[in-house]
């Protein structure tokens, strides 16, 4: 949803709306942003102001120019070039396990706190997920994007702005590991009720905003996975 944008660096303003925008799914990879003079009208802005927080978005590798066609946004595995984080691990020995070791703290510590702050909004925004998510499921079309769609809104949800982006660096380095061997396995385990159910939990939870409930359902979400890496030796 664009919002009017205030009397700091409207630039940034704008850069940052359409950043959260793209991390939280609304717009999806591969899609293309509106064009200049459209995002101009919305925001409010001069184009020149679109054309810097546009350009930003780009040096972040979170969008790419095609001359002539648009402006895009890129995979999660593209542009990793802009990703310092991924860059530091590229040289490292891990598994999807340590991941998610890691994940179970950042994670459950966001459910905690969407828990206590969520907004009708940012409800809303989670329940649209969910329903993309089974929409996908039923078409035999899941993307792990939606699933990081599905958490990084919580992320959102939390309202703690540190917490949001060490969950964007976090994702950027779990996308680039599971793309390519943890997606094949959940597929060939059939969980994907189970998976759904724990997602239900999590929403459930932060709906009737219990956040020792919300804690706990995304713990045992995220210990599902991890006992599956671990078994699995991925």
């Amino acid at each position: 949803m664009i919002k009017p944008v205030k009397h700091r660096n409207v630039a940034d303003q704008v850069y940052e709306q359409l950043r959260d925008m793209i991390y939280r799914g609304e717009i999806e990879a591969g899609g293309r942003l509106l064009s200049e003079r459209d995002l101009s009208q919305l925001f409010k802005v001069g184009r020149p102001t679109i054309r810097t927080a546009v350009q930003r978005l780009i040096s972040q590798g979170l969008v790419e120019s095609r001359r002539g066609v648009g402006v895009f946004v890129l995979d999660r595995e593209q542009g990793l070039d802009k990703k310092p984080l991924l860059q530091a691990l590229n040289c490292e020995v891990y598994s999807i396990a340590d991941i998610q070791e890691i994940r179970m703290a950042l994670e459950a510590k966001s459910a905690e706190l969407a828990a206590k702050r969520a907004t009708d909004e940012d409800i809303r925004l989670l329940k649209a997920v969910l329903e993309r998510m089974k929409k996908e499921r039923v078409e035999h079309e899941i993307s792990i994007n939606t699933d990081i769609s599905f958490h990084m809104n919580i992320a959102y949800a939390s309202k703690n702005v540190v917490q949001i982006h060490l969950m964007k660096s976090f994702y950027e380095v779990q996308n680039y590991a599971m793309s390519y061997s943890y997606t094949n396995l959940l597929e060939s385990l059939h969980i994907d009720q189970l998976i759904d159910a724990q997602h239900e939990e999590i929403f459930e939870a932060i709906v009737n905003h219990d956040p020792i409930r919300a804690r706990q359902a995304m713990e045992d979400h995220i210990g599902t996975v991890l006992e599956i890496c671990i078994q699995h030796g991925v």
